[in-house]
């Protein structure tokens, strides 16, 4: 009964208890039973009540009916990425002052988990998310698998951010969502990112390709820029592909993104051209593509870090820029990690720095002592892997085969 919930929310906010808001209208019972909707009443009642509460209740029924539908909006604005709908939804949601004391209260906060996974406010995702398990421990089976899609992307964006949890979790936790039960194959795009990470290249595809279906049959031109571009990133690791047609077909998503005036996904695309063309060693082109990757992306972000790294190792690689100004960025990079207390990018850029000046006695007692430890605690395995063989390498070189040895049991199984 909705005049129920309505009036038990004014009645707690005025301060009235059941037997103050009845007195000379009706018991202290039927006030209890109104509330919990196991009574119909009167209309007169009704609106008693309801006067002595200062409320209009027709109102506040006819927003009460709309709820259910304003939230499904927001998770569609949500899934296609229409930023400026979110935002206009949130506002008016907040403006709801029963909402989080409704039934639609789970649902309400798992969907702001998600808006603020979109802010990238993670610190504030992980509290509601936590809150969620709390307060609502039987969630009915929607709002129970939509917890677990927005656990799956706060554990990716922690692993993109390079905080303490990590891709293996996202898998772990997206792979118990229930499909029939949830409905929603958006999912499967997380899944694909997820395992993209631990660089899983097959199921990466295969679910990626299950998401680009969905967000075709959908009309959602963002999200299936964003799940073709990561197939591209699959077969990009086959380096005997032809080059050009890659590069071909990642000109094609970026006109697609230019005709969606998605600006950051030409970003993301540019950088990951210029991924495929470093692999290759095609430094020249690379640099060029992260180049103007960088220029198009918010200076106070973790993909400012990446693309800038990506930038100043292209032009070290290919002698592209002068060693003052690649170090001068680099220091640039190295505060900015710390600012953002980004321990991953605060690593690399140490270990670049070093690296570019030669100085190869701190850069190795500083890749064993601090990054290489970090990187397996936190499960990178592509930078386990490369950091390893360096440190094998190296030890190999220099006649120390006991270190060689343990390290060696690292590239054997890096977990």
């Amino acid at each position: 009964m909705i005049e129920g919930e309505i009036i038990k929310f004014y009645r707690k906010k005025a301060g009235l208890t059941q037997e103050q808001l009845g007195f000379g209208i009706c018991t202290l019972s039927y006030i209890s039973k109104i509330e919990r909707g196991h009574t119909a009443c009167s209309a007169e009642i009704i609106e008693l009540l309801s006067e002595r509460l200062h409320l209009d209740i027709k109102k506040e029924i006819l927003r009460f009916e709309n709820l259910g539908n304003q939230l499904n909006q927001w998770h569609k604005a949500i899934v296609m990425r229409r930023l400026k709908e979110v935002d206009e939804i949130n506002i008016e949601l907040k403006k709801i002052p029963y909402i989080k004391s409704s039934k639609y209260a789970a649902l309400y906060q798992l969907l702001q988990a998600r808006y603020y996974i979109i802010k990238m406010n993670y610190k504030k995702t992980y509290s509601i998310l936590q809150s969620v398990q709390k307060e609502h421990p039987s969630l009915p089976p929607y709002e129970r698998n939509l917890l677990r899609h927005a656990w799956g992307i706060y554990y990716i964006c922690n692993c993109i951010s390079s905080r303490t949890e990590n891709h293996q979790k996202a898998i772990e936790v997206l792979k118990e969502i229930e499909k029939d039960e949830y409905g929603n194959p958006e999912y499967n795009y997380d899944l694909a990112v997820a395992y993209h990470c631990i660089d899983s290249r097959v199921m990466a595809y295969v679910h990626a390709e299950k998401a680009l279906r969905y967000f075709r049959e959908t009309n959602n031109s963002i999200m299936a820029i964003t799940a073709e571009s990561l197939m591209l990133l699959q077969i990009g690791n086959d380096i005997h592909l032809n080059l050009e047609e890659l590069t071909e077909s990642y000109h094609n998503l970026i006109h697609h993104s230019e005709l969606v005036q998605a600006t950051d996904k030409k970003g993301m695309l540019l950088n990951n051209l210029g991924f495929e063309h470093f692999r290759r060693k095609d430094y020249a082109h690379a640099h060029k593509f992260y180049k103007e990757a960088l220029s198009m992306t918010n200076k106070h972000s973790t993909s400012y870090l990446q693309r800038l790294y990506n930038y100043l190792e292209s032009g070290l690689a290919g002698k592209i820029m002068r060693k003052t100004s690649i170090l001068r960025k680099a220091q640039e990079g190295l505060s900015m990690a710390k600012n953002l207390e980004n321990e991953f990018y605060h690593l690399l850029f140490k270990l670049f720095i070093l690296l570019t000046e030669n100085n190869l006695n701190k850069y190795y007692t500083f890749l064993e002592k601090d990054a290489l430890p970090y990187f397996i605690t936190n499960k990178h395995t592509v930078f386990i892997n490369k950091y390893a063989k360096e440190l094998y390498d190296h030890y190999m070189e220099s006649e120390d085969f006991q270190k060689a040895a343990q390290i060696s049991k690292v590239l054997i199984d890096p977990n």
